[in-house]
């Protein structure tokens, strides 16, 4: 199985794709975190605005789906990653090898 690193050598622009959209994975991954202990400590007040705000402009759509407020960040979360996702496509480049 290859490193995450690896595979972003088999791509003309693999090494930004992999630091953009692995930051971004991260970063929303994190705000999901920081958001789930905020609900465990006790009142998330506005926490939440900062992952919708992150998942733009899949956040739009998905807080249309009804769901409970864990519903909604693990909705959030999975659109955020699915992002990522797309920005590793979009900017990974031609494959060289």
């Amino acid at each position: 199985m290859r490193s995450p690193r690896q595979t972003a050598g088999l791509y003309s622009r693999g090494d930004t794709a992999l630091l953009v959209a692995g930051g971004y994975a991260l970063l929303v991954v994190g705000v999901a975190a920081w958001l789930g202990t905020l609900v465990l400590v006790g009142d998330p007040g506005m926490g939440g605005i900062w992952l919708i705000a992150l998942t733009l402009p899949v956040s739009v759509p998905l807080l249309a789906i009804p769901a409970s407020p864990e519903g909604h960040v693990a909705l959030l979360t999975a659109g955020g990653l699915a992002q990522a996702w797309l920005l590793w496509r979009l900017l990974r480049g031609r494959r060289t090898r």
